[in-house]
């Protein structure tokens, strides 16, 4: 069964529990492919090899998903590989990008043993995400955007419960439509058959109610 991880963004090494966790996970290491995050074109795949290769996680192949590559080299690229890592970056426009190049589909049926999001990439994998003023978008009015759906519920990294806003006026009226996992800074989740396992500070947000999970 496959392995989804959800984060945020992390500017030095991997959580050392994430660490530990993928290396169990990531049997076979033979091709990652990256999905760009809509940002600079030249940096990300080195951000990846800061993150794994001191931890001990290499593969044999490295693979950048961005607009340089055919959309067809691309979509076989994700379906074939051993894991799928979606960047961080700008949220919409790089679901604009998956969707442009039809990597969602190929995304949800890739062979990958894992799949794992970083900020924007963790946010689109969910089934919905909140675009609003409170959520750091340059936006005037909230907008409920359609993720590729991998599995059914929100991610909302970064989270932070001083930030009433977000909570009163995005997060609890969708909430009574799909759950919403919200997780502080340099937390992280994993999740295998359903089962969600958060590592650090997150919250459930349900049916119009917030409460703390479990680590």
């Amino acid at each position: 069964m496959r392995i989804h991880y959800y984060s945020g963004w992390f500017d030095d090494a991997l959580p050392e529990q994430m660490i530990e966790m993928l290396r169990a996970d990531l049997a076979c290491r033979k091709s990652l492919a990256i999905v760009w995050g809509c940002w600079a074109l030249e940096e990300y795949v080195g951000y990846v090899k800061e993150w794994f290769d001191p931890a001990g996680i290499i593969f044999e192949e490295y693979h950048a998903i961005d607009p340089r590559m055919p959309k067809e080299e691309a979509q076989e690229l994700v379906k074939n590989a051993s894991a799928v890592l979606m960047m961080g970056g700008e949220t919409e426009p790089m679901l604009d990008f998956i969707i442009e190049y039809g990597l969602d589909v190929s995304i949800r049926e890739s062979k990958a043993d894992v799949i794992m999001g970083y900020s924007a990439g963790a946010i689109n994998m969910g089934t919905k995400w909140v675009c609003s003023k409170n959520n750091r978008y340059d936006v005037e009015e909230t907008k409920i955007i359609d993720g590729i759906g991998l599995d059914n519920f929100c991610f909302q990294p970064y989270f932070e419960t001083n930030n009433i806003p977000l909570i009163e006026n995005d997060l609890l009226p969708l909430s009574q439509e799909l759950d919403i996992y919200a997780l502080t800074a340099e937390s992280f989740m994993r999740v295998k058959s359903g089962e969600v396992a958060i590592v650090g500070e997150g919250y459930l947000v349900s049916d119009a109610k917030i409460r703390k999970m479990e680590t």
